[in-house]
């Protein structure tokens, strides 16, 4: 079988069909990380506009309803920030940043 020559055009085509699927493996991966990252953005957002709002004079019900807000998006932000792998740390030729600072 190693020895069967097939014509360019099917081992093009056979060679398309397996590279597609990385391609779709890591498009899948790259449009997770995105809506991970719109999530995160969302509750940075939300807990702005809870802290903002926090400084205006509200009642003691409206004050309560806002902290219990603010401390769920904290935790979905912490829950979710702790979902998503660290980045790797920056390398100056080849030598990571942590070995260049005294």
């Amino acid at each position: 079988m190693a020895n069967t020559k097939l014509p360019k055009h099917v081992v093009d085509r056979l060679e398309g069909r397996w590279w597609s699927r990385f391609e779709q493996a890591r498009q899948r991966g790259s449009e997770l990380f995105d809506h991970q990252l719109e999530q995160l953005r969302a509750h940075r957002n939300n807990i702005r506009r809870y802290r903002r709002l926090l400084q205006t004079q509200l009642s003691d019900l409206e004050r309560q309803f806002i902290e219990r807000r603010l401390h769920e998006e904290v935790a979905a932000m912490r829950g979710l920030s702790a979902a998503i792998p660290p980045l790797p740390a920056p390398s100056l030729d080849g030598v990571p940043c942590e070995e260049l600072q005294p």
